[in-house]
């Protein structure tokens, strides 16, 4: 899916639950500044800066912060801790409402290309395009995003977002055409507005799921 066009975003719901944003390294409130004050988001501060000796460690310290908010979240998390996530996604799904990742980087501190078909966590996936390449996404509903292509000589977008869009069920996958990297910063309300219309939308998927358990259970 494209997004050409710069919007505003909408402020989120306060009943919405919250978005929590994680950082491979220190300055995770300024790096996610626009979000802090647009999405209302939480910032963790690493313990370690993430790297692929400290994945673990990275990984544990974000669970047990996020158990200390005290419900589940949505986890945005960009580059290298785009990454993370999906591991910590996999390791601990009850924490995570969806996962929400920008401009994945090329390289992963972990080999979780594995660990893609065992994310069952909703997750939109948001790729930067300075040139405007051709992409493709599942809707909301659809349950499988495509990966981005290759536009004649254009530059694709990045591989590692191809990747992860094409390698998680129930993901959606977006371009922004026009935007450099990062989009969070580059064009934010763009993202913005991606980012609190898949929460609305991972939300209501959590609570289908847990109204048809309560009627296997009656």
């Amino acid at each position: 899916m494209r997004d050409t066009e710069q919007s505003q975003s909408q402020p989120r719901d306060a009943g919405c639950r919250p978005i929590v944003c994680l950082h491979d390294r220190s300055g995770a409130a300024d790096w996610f500044a626009a979000q802090v004050d647009h999405l209302d988001a939480r910032v963790i501060e690493p313990h370690v800066a993430l790297s692929g000796e400290t994945l673990d460690e990275w990984v544990s310290w974000s669970a047990r912060e996020i158990e200390a908010v005290g419900e589940p979240v949505h986890v945005l998390a960009t580059g290298i801790a785009a990454h993370g996530a999906v591991v910590l996604a996999v390791r601990h799904p009850e924490l995570v409402v969806s996962l929400l990742l920008g401009d994945p980087a090329d390289e992963s501190p972990s080999t979780e290309r594995d660990l893609l078909g065992r994310v069952t966590t909703p997750t939109l996936v948001i790729a930067s395009q300075p040139d405007g390449g051709r992409a493709s996404s599942a809707e909301p509903d659809g349950g499988r995003a495509s990966s981005a292509e290759p536009d004649g000589g254009r530059e694709s977008v990045s591989s590692a977002a191809q990747a992860l869009a094409g390698g998680i069920d129930n993901g959606v996958f977006v371009v922004i055409d026009g935007a450099a990297v990062p989009a969070h910063r580059e064009r934010g309300a763009s993202f913005d507005e991606w980012v609190t219309s898949f929460t609305i939308i991972a939300e209501g998927l959590g609570a289908l799921g847990a109204h048809r358990q309560e009627e296997v259970h009656v």
